[in-house]
């Protein structure tokens, strides 16, 4: 998907959304720069972690994770919301 950046800011308000749906404190904010989601465990602060939108190498956009690993394109929110839940949902070991 090629996008803009309004396109990328849309895609961001709608991830957050998603993951508030999941029980997950979403806010979308601007740091440094670069607007992003703060998406927070809610019932363990400590699980927390801002989400960017940002085109790859190829001009695609892509969710990111903070440390430039991709999530998923911007077009796919479920994808990225389960990855994101995922990562932030605390997991017993059994």
């Amino acid at each position: 998907m090629n996008a803009s950046g309004e396109d990328a800011a849309r895609q961001l308000e709608a991830l957050a959304k998603d993951l508030e749906a999941q029980g997950f404190a979403a806010q979308v904010a601007s740091t440094g720069g670069y607007t992003g989601v703060r998406v927070t465990h809610r019932a363990v602060s400590q699980l927390s972690e801002t989400i960017y939108a940002a085109p790859a190498g190829d001009g695609t956009w892509w969710f990111w994770w903070s440390w430039a690993d991709q999530i998923a394109p911007i077009s796919d929110i479920q994808t990225a919301a389960f990855k994101i839940a995922y990562v932030l949902t605390p997991h017993a070991n059994v």
